[in-house]
């Protein structure tokens, strides 16, 4: 739950119970098919039910580095705008038979790929019906696809044709959004400087970031001098002892559990 009383003042928190139940049975319908995704995950399906017309998809292993109202300003001719390079994985991490895409979509379907972590939509009428018409997909094609959100929102928009705008493309050239593409923060700085590009944000994929790894320094920068040396010290010592490995191991154990009683 959000406990920030300045986010609070800002914002206007929605919870599932606040939706219709059209809404509660599109994500109990989304949970028959995204079994590789937490229930807190399909939540986020719900902003297609709410009363804006353009809103921001996006993980919570997210650091912004940029303005994100700014990219609304790109919803002019597009349903989705995103900014990053999951066009250049070949499909690996959708599917689990990416050429079978390229068979039934064409040979350019996986170029259209993008990432769940974060993007910008603006609603029209037929999203919600691509979506229920991907899950129907899965349910028919349930060796292809990996079960998870990024590979079900792709198939909808290869079945609605939505227009998308990839700003890591030519001619706007952003920088990659992932952060696995960089040694550490400085490496961004010096890409920005080169290139004279822009760059979203950055997206840790894979669960919330420990600050254990020198891109995450991102991380600290909110915490005081002692707050940081705390945290690294935790960092070390559960590295050292082998705790976050068999935590770690633990989480993937009781999560596969779980999903197959689903």
């Amino acid at each position: 739950m959000i406990d920030s009383p300045y986010l609070l003042s800002e914002t206007e928190v929605l919870h599932y119970e606040n939706f219709p139940e059209q809404a509660k049975e599109f994500i109990h319908n989304l949970r028959t098919v995204l079994t590789d995704c937490p229930l807190g995950y399909l939540y986020r399906f719900l902003a297609w039910f709410s009363d804006w017309d353009e809103f921001i998809y996006s993980d919570n292993d997210v650091v912004s580095l940029s303005n994100w109202e700014n990219l609304f300003d790109y919803l002019n001719e597009y349903d989705l705008i995103h900014a990053d390079e999951e066009y250049r994985t070949d499909g690996k991490f959708n599917y689990d038979k990416p050429m079978k895409i390229k068979e039934i979509f064409g040979d350019f379907s996986l170029e259209t790929a993008f990432t769940a972590g974060h993007f910008v939509v603006r609603k029209n009428n037929s999203m919600i019906e691509d979506i229920d018409s991907a899950i129907e997909w899965f349910k028919m094609n349930p060796d292809v696809p990996k079960k998870h959100d990024q590979s079900l929102i792709h198939i909808a928009s290869l079945i609605g044709k939505w227009k998308i705008l990839n700003l890591c493309k030519a001619p706007n050239n952003w920088l990659s959004s992932w952060a696995g593409d960089y040694k550490n923060t400085l490496q961004i700085i010096q890409e920005l400087q080169n290139k004279k590009t822009n760059i979203s944000h950055i997206h840790y994929s894979g669960g919330t970031p420990k600050g254990n790894l020198a891109i995450q320094d991102l991380l600290f920068s909110i915490s005081t001098n002692k707050e940081r040396l705390r945290k690294l010290w935790l960092i070390s010592t559960g590295h050292l002892s082998g705790y976050n490995y068999l935590t770690n191991k633990y989480s993937r154990l009781i999560f596969k559990i779980k999903m197959k009683h689903v």
